[in-house]
């Protein structure tokens, strides 16, 4: 009999929009450097396997190669991390303004590199295969061919039980059953049908994770009934409300979703108030939904803290079951 293959945990962080000289908006980027440094402070302690840093990662409004080193002097005290560029790392080179070929040359080594937006690495029994769905200058998504063309290579090479996407973008809407043709265009990958049947078609993808949108939300997609897919999960901005990152443990019965919250006195009392004065919070009350605003950005109890199994839809609202709080392949090209 095998030795059974330990449990391996992964740390999402996405929209951390470091900024030493940040001012708060809807987004509290003035306290982005002491989250980041607490938030890393905690994977440190938990022994965390590797960090996944999901793009927007910096803020790169004002001061740009600024806000580019704070980032990496902070993310560097971590044994292990990958990052991801976003919308924010792929500005067009303005004054004040890093680009992505600036953010890639700074964190070189770091699943990223000049010319390589894209990165497959593995940790135990899991694949994490991260891809650029940027568009310079622009806040929506894509997937391009070549990047389509590394992820089907690298999803069907994977030798590993388990295979992770790491995305910025979302590949299905978040705000369901509502439609907001804004925010398809600002959040959404444009060509996020290929892209869901691409890993709907390999049996190992258990999640793609994403951000970007700055609200906590699993969803199951591609699934056919309880059956097949894989979990949709977004993660919310540490900065903005509900301030959280991720815990992703896979073991034997599923991935283990646990909250990271920062440690830092008021800053979620004082991010629910900044947060309604967003535009976000405007354009959500457009959508006559029942449900708050808050709420919708902070994610049910099946959007956090959650067991979910691998193979099939969970029978709790056909997403997760809550969690021990005790801690047909498609050829691109």
């Amino acid at each position: 009999m095998g030795v059974a293959a330990r449990d391996v945990t992964l740390a999402h962080i996405t929209d951390a929009h470091v900024a030493p000289g940040g001012r708060a908006t809807a987004t509290l980027k003035h306290r982005s450097v002491a989250v980041m440094e607490d938030l890393v402070a905690q994977i440190r302690a938990l022994s965390v396997d590797i960090a996944l840093f999901g793009g927007d990662n910096i803020d790169n409004k004002n001061d740009g190669r600024g806000d580019l080193e704070a980032f990496a002097g902070i993310a560097e005290r971590l044994d292990r991390f990958v990052c991801i560029v976003g919308n924010h790392e792929s500005e067009t080179k303005r004054c004040g303004r890093v680009n992505k070929l600036d953010f890639a040359e700074r964190l070189e080594g770091r699943g990223i590199a000049p010319g390589r937006f894209c990165f497959s690495e593995s940790a135990g029994n899991v694949r994490i295969i991260g891809i650029d769905t940027t568009l310079e200058g622009a806040g929506g998504g894509y997937v391009s061919e070549k990047m389509m063309q590394f992820l089907y290579d690298e999803l069907f090479s994977a030798e590993e039980e388990h295979v992770v996407v790491l995305g910025h973008h979302l590949l299905h809407r978040a705000w369901e059953p509502h439609f907001l043709q804004s925010w398809d265009d600002e959040y959404l990958v444009r060509n996020r049908h290929e892209v869901i049947s691409l890993l709907a078609s390999c049996p190992k993808v258990r999640a793609y994770l994403c951000g970007h949108h700055h609200a906590s939300r699993i969803q199951r997609i591609a699934a056919r009934g309880h059956t097949g897919g894989f979990y949709h999960i977004l993660t919310a901005s540490p900065v903005a409300f509900p301030c959280t990152a991720r815990l992703l443990r896979f073991a034997r019965d599923g991935i283990h979703v646990s909250s990271l919250v920062p440690r830092i006195e008021g800053l979620v009392d004082e991010g629910r108030e900044a947060v309604l004065t967003g535009r976000k919070a405007k354009r959500y009350a457009t959508l006559g939904s029942s449900r708050d605003f808050l709420a919708y950005v902070q994610g049910r109890a099946s959007d956090n803290d959650i067991v979910l199994p691998y193979d099939q839809a969970p029978k709790s609202e056909q997403q997760g079951v809550l969690a021990d709080r005790r801690v047909s392949a498609i050829r691109v090209g």
